[in-house]
């Protein structure tokens, strides 16, 4: 482990508070260094007559050429104009509203510019985190904000009680005639260190040309730049970098004296999307600090190492434990949400644990429990080798462990979900409160109940009696899932959880994965039965030798084999061959095996021939949609929840055409059809947990190294350059974090498309869903580190 990390992990006592972050590798910083070629002032900042204002507070003309905007943290009503609050009256998803300025530049001509350059400082009493979003308005050709309010906007996190500069490139969003520039304080409510005012002081507000622009859009990086894994590589497996060069070699500097240890040709790689020189340096397997030089381009170092993933790990952890819900994290937030409760027979519990899983501070226990798993399963790897790392993954997994089991209501419903993007003041009774969902529904049990057996197997040694309770609930819970399931089946859509998609080919998955655990932990022949039961349901719903399709191996909704299964920012694409997996390990003499080993291979040979399409890059594509599916209307109303059917119809036929051609109305699409919510973390990070599970059981490399190149994406291997992880490697930026503030582990949702392309997109604008922090892609990215490490 790198030395200087270390100290940083001493300092933080193993993550027991939040680690510091090295700005110098931001994108911001970074940034702040470029050629300016031209600077024009929006605002003389003698008057405000060109300016306006909605929403509760005031702003005054400071000295200097300064507005200032004065406002409270919360109120004691809902505002009527709450955005996204359908809800308003009881405080559905709402905050207490905002106050905004907005500056006329309209006849100005700014098209030329590329980025908006401005100075603020917060001032703030007891906030961790204050934020600005910026937005402006474009009235040319393509209308800016969009119809889902995503492009035009950026949230800027800030330090308090100083004066910060802020800069947002705007390059690829269009601004040929702008005519406003707006200042959104958000009123978040009070935290427990919090004030209740709100002043934030601008000036210098500026329409900038930079000399460039960072690459967003497309596959090509910068050119005469190369991209790579920015915190390393494996020392097994295939080594690789992209680049965007003219030259014919390259080569691999050692990081301590830039001596050359290895020199290569450039590769080429034509595919559907242009021609790519390819830098590969498998060969350099000796464990140490590195460099690429190709061109006049010279990387960052990084490192080669069996161990070189463990980093960021840590630094996953750090990011989770920042997202404690109910606990107070030094530097971020106090003890929070104790006023959010459930309700069930008479009884009610707080609503409070585990972790946020969003900028937002919503929270649902399933995504709690993934987490918990995935941490789990990384402990389990890293035991022998880091006794250290596996204790904190052991820890924080108890913390998730906790809320778990305390949602239950011990009659097959639990608290499952609150969506919340506000802080609020602890007492139960007065008008912020917030009342969390509780069901009884069969999906969530069954991954509840493998979830809580593997805690038992887990924590056996650890925790006797802990593990006694875990698996004592997975078999309650199991049992109420299964007795559900058989009597209703597929339940009822209930779109406020991000599982009411979840098909019945994922009721069979989770069901069969969870039988296998539960035996594992029990004995009980009785689990045997299910699983079987279960996975021979599921092998129905497999593609094999459908003659219209060139590829076969992936899953259908049902036994129909109507509708292929799709995610749009959520995914649990790994839960079919994790189900194959777990029951080929829990019961190896079995009759079946053979059968349910085809299944995985089948999978397996799936992935690998949709990384083909992608490739010099390793993230994998989103799989294979056929245009019948614009049909299906309520499996189109489950994956797009508050998305106008009849509107966008059209553009999901569209999006499908964007993708590869596979004749007979196929397509393979390297993003999903998607609308409002976009982001594909999850959906890459859950194929790439796939693709390891498979690869480990066959002993199968090429597969092993798909699930390397999805983390290896995150953190830098995509075409522009970035590592999609803050803190993490180098060249990160600053993402949507609301509530939270900048945390070294964060990761977003993940990289979009523009429109109805196929092309990905990840602008410097911090906005939801593609640039907000989640929990869930941290657990998928766990959940890969625990079968590579």
């Amino acid at each position: 482990m790198d030395e200087k990390f270390e100290k940083r992990l001493e300092e933080s006592l193993w993550i027991h508070k939040p680690l510091s972050v090295d700005e110098s590798q931001s994108v911001e910083d970074r940034n702040l260094s470029k050629k300016v070629l031209k600077d024009v002032k929006v605002w003389d900042g003698k008057s405000l007559d060109r300016w306006s204002f909605d929403g509760e507070g005031s702003a005054e003309l400071a000295n200097d050429g300064v507005i200032a905007l004065t406002t409270k943290s919360r109120a004691e009503h809902w505002p009527e104009n709450e955005v996204r609050s359908v809800d308003a009256a009881n405080g559905y998803y709402a905050t207490f509203g905002s106050y905004i300025a907005r500056l006329d530049v309209s006849g100005m001509e700014l098209s030329a510019g590329n980025r908006i350059w401005f100075r603020i400082r917060p001032v703030c009493p007891g906030l961790h985190s204050p934020i600005i979003r910026v937005g402006f308005t474009n009235n040319g050709e393509i209308k800016i904000p969009d119809a889902y309010s995503r492009e035009g906007f950026h949230a800027i996190n800030l330090k308090n009680h100083q004066w910060n500069t802020c800069i947002w490139e705007i390059e690829s969003i269009a601004h040929d005639k702008i005519e406003e520039i707006s200042f959104n304080v958000h009123r978040y409510g009070q935290e427990l260190s919090g004030g209740e005012d709100l002043r934030f002081e601008i000036c210098d507000i500026r329409f900038q040309e930079a000399e460039y622009c960072n690459v967003v859009y497309g596959w090509q990086c910068r050119k005469n730049t190369a991209v790579y894994s920015t915190a390393g590589y494996f020392k097994n497996g295939v080594k690789t970098a992209v680049a965007n060069t003219e030259a014919k070699s390259f080569f691999i500097l050692d990081g301590n004296d830039d001596h050359v240890v290895y020199t290569r040709q450039v590769q080429e790689k034509r595919n559907h999307f242009g021609c790519f020189g390819v830098l590969d340096f498998t060969e350099v397997e000796k464990e140490g600090i590195y460099r690429i030089k190709v061109g006049e381009f010279i990387s960052e170092k990084f490192q080669i190492s069996d161990t070189v993933m463990e980093e960021t790990v840590w630094k996953l952890v750090n990011f989770l434990f920042s997202e404690r819900c109910g606990y107070p994290v030094l530097q971020k937030h106090g003890v929070c949400h104790g006023d959010v409760t459930a309700r069930h027979n008479g009884l009610i519990l707080a609503y409070q644990g585990g972790w946020h899983d969003a900028a937002d501070v919503s929270q649902q226990t399933i995504q709690s429990a993934e987490v918990t798993h995935a941490l789990l399963q990384t402990a389990h790897t890293v035991k022998e080798r880091n006794p250290r790392l596996y204790m904190r993954l052991m820890e924080e997994a108890n913390w998730g462990l906790d809320f778990i089991l305390r949602m239950r209501f011990g009659d097959g419903y639990r608290a499952t979900g609150a969506t919340i993007r506000r802080w609020t003041d602890g007492w139960i009774g007065n008008m912020d409160d917030c009342e969390a969902r509780v069901h009884n529904r069969s999906f969530d049990n069954f991954v509840m109940a493998g979830v809580e057996a593997y805690a038992g197997i887990m924590f056996a040694k650890e925790d006797e009696a802990l593990a006694w309770k875990c698996v004592e609930a997975a078999k309650e819970d199991y049992e109420f899932a299964a007795t559900r399931f058989s009597r209703i089946g597929l339940e009822e859509p209930y779109t406020k959880e991000h599982t009411a998609s979840a098909s019945l080919s994922q009721y069979y998955g989770a069901a069969g994965w969870a039988a296998s655990v539960l035996y594992k932990a029990t004995k009980d022949e009785a689990y045997v039965d299910y699983l079987v039961e279960y996975i021979d349901k599921l092998l129905m719903c497999q593609e094999t030798d459908n003659e219209k399709l060139p590829i076969h191996g992936f899953f259908y909704r049902d036994e129909s084999k109507k509708t292929i299964v799709h995610f749009s920012h959520q995914s649990r694409d790994h839960i079919f061959v994790q189900a194959l997996h777990e029951a080929c390990t829990a019961v190896p003499k079995h009759s079946d095996r053979q059968k349910w080993e085809t299944s995985m291979r089948l999978y397996g040979q799936y992935l690998l021939a949709l990384a083909e399409y992608t490739a010099p890059y390793g993230m994998l594509p989103a799989g294979i949609f056929s245009e019948t599916e614009v049909e299906d209307y309520e499996t189109f109303q489950l994956i797009h929840p508050k998305v106008d059917y009849e509107r966008e119809k059209p553009n999901y036929l569209e999006q499908l055409r964007q993708g590869i051609s596979l004749g007979n109305g196929y397509y393979l699409k390297c993003f999903p059809v998607w609308f409002s919510y976009r982001g594909n973390s999850a959906l890459h990070l859950s194929m790439g947990k796939a693709a390891a599970l498979v690869g480990n059981y066959f002993g199968d490399d090429a597969l092993i190294q798909v699930g390397k190149e999805q983390l290896y994406w995150t953190l830098g291997k995509n075409p522009f350059g970035q590592s999609l992880i803050y803190g993490a490697g180098t060249f990160y930026g600053q993402q949507y974090t609301a509530l939270l503030g900048e945390t070294v582990g964060e990761i977003p949702v993940g990289v979009q498309t523009l429109a109805n392309e196929d092309i990905p997109y990840f602008p410097q604008a911090n906005i939801a869903t593609y640039r907000e922090v989640w929990t869930t892609p941290a657990g998928r990215w766990l959940w890969i580190a625990a079968d590579v490490l």
